[in-house]
């Protein structure tokens, strides 16, 4: 049975952007209804880091458009609406407490993602906010200066639209590229979905032979054209390449050339804390200190045991070559593998289990300093139905609940300007 509702703003999606712009648009006196397609709100939210919800990230505004270059200085006044900061305060003051870990991502003490959703949900619920479950939008049209949207059980009349969908990566989460269409459907276009922040595909079939095996802290230099960026983290190998938040930000840098058919030539650094040439001398310490042992196993003091005996099996084949044995020019190449390690990535994993969605709505048709269309005044984007995006790391959680900031007030305003239009 089909129920005409009429408010100011209507936000298409219950994840972080889509709740962040409900409370802001209710603050700025709008009207306000939340149309979410599954049963219950922040279904992604709750699976983010690994279900310990990565907020954000340490660091300033400053910090934060580096770190999402590309895209960092169309997302700056996003960022001014809700900084890092100020996203921490919203969060602390109802009572989050929160902690920092050592690569700067920042989890709620607790270790839990339901709190951050359940804060949203209360704040909305406190500033009159209304939400409708279970119900997709079918169609969003322009009718004179309003929106008419049809969904499978309600009519809606609303003064401004915000398309806070999500992308397309964890459909089982209602992420399936709702938004995309809805955007299609008024003349918005949309960059085909590739899915990031994922493990990578190499060409070489060694790292297979170690699925597994992970390492702490590994330093990986991409080379995308004449490019050069290099990134850093904690890294495990996998079936078909590498995984872990260093080959998923690989899997940032390397997409749009993914997209295209590229390879991209990566070198590893197994031992990022120590130079070739203190490096170097290490080995040489603990070869003259062990001359009876195989490489392999002296190297295992360095790097896991599997690992040290794929390297030196790079070096000698079958061979086993004891310490004391060992030529100078092979210790250099034992070195230089261990400091630049070579790899092509040729794909990234599937984008059904990637966790962000790199494409979506066409940057250059959205102003971003408002979050609203070029091509339809009243209707807005927020979060990752936009083809913006950001590192491991907690950067992509910030955007999205600071374009919902942003959006929710921007639109509130819109709205209420069309009702009186002298304010």
């Amino acid at each position: 049975m089909n129920t005409d509702v009429t408010n100011d703003v209507c936000i298409i999606g219950a994840g972080p952007a889509g709740l962040m712009a409900a409370v802001c648009a209710a603050r700025a006196g709008a009207q306000v209804c939340v149309i979410e397609r599954n049963s219950s709100a922040g279904r992604k939210l709750l699976l983010t880091g690994g279900g310990r919800c990565n907020l954000t990230h340490t660091g300033g505004i400053d910090d934060f458009i580096s770190a999402c270059s590309p895209y960092g200085n169309l997302l700056r006044p996003a960022f001014y609406t809700l900084s890092p900061k100020d996203l921490l305060d919203f969060f602390h003051t109802r009572g989050i407490q929160t902690q920092i870990e050592p690569n700067g991502s920042i989890f709620p003490l607790n270790k839990t993602a339901s709190g951050i959703r359940d804060v949203l949900l209360n704040e909305i619920k406190s500033v009159g906010v209304s939400v409708v479950y279970s119900d997709r939008i079918v169609s969003v049209k322009k009718d004179g200066d309003d929106f008419s949207i049809q969904s499978q059980h309600h009519s809606i009349r609303s003064s401004s639209v915000i398309i806070a969908t999500g992308g397309a990566s964890w459909p089982q989460t209602g992420s399936t590229g709702d938004g995309y269409e809805i955007a299609a459907s008024v003349g918005h276009r949309v960059a085909s979905p590739v899915g990031i922040l994922c493990p990578v595909v190499c060409d070489q079939s060694w790292p297979g032979g170690l699925q597994g095996i992970s390492l702490p802290q590994v330093r990986v230099r991409v080379k995308i054209a004449a490019r050069v960026n290099v990134v850093s983290g904690a890294m495990v190998f996998t079936e078909s390449g590498l995984g872990g938040p260093a080959a998923f930000d690989i899997s940032r840098l390397a997409a749009d050339a993914i997209r295209r058919g590229e390879t991209i030539p990566v070198t590893i650094d197994f031992c990022p804390a120590m130079a070739e040439t203190d490096l170097d001398a290490f080995l040489i310490s603990q070869f003259s200190e062990n001359p009876n042992r195989e490489t392999a196993a002296v190297l295992s003091t360095l790097l896991p045991r599997r690992l040290a005996e794929c390297v030196t099996a790079m070096v000698f084949g079958e061979q086993s070559v004891t310490a004391g044995h060992l030529p100078k020019k092979s210790r250099h190449h034992l070195v230089q593998l261990i400091k630049q390690m070579p790899l092509t990535v040729s794909g990234c994993g599937e984008l059904e289990k990637a966790t962000v969605t790199c494409g979506g709505i066409c940057c250059k048709e959205v102003d971003f300093k408002t979050m609203q269309s070029r091509l339809c005044p009243g209707l807005y984007f927020a979060g990752e139905v936009l083809d913006v995006d950001g590192p491991c790391g907690g950067y992509n959680l910030q955007i999205a609940f600071s374009t919902g900031a942003l959006a929710g007030t921007k639109a509130s305003q819109y709205a209420i300007s069309k009702k009186s239009p002298d304010v």
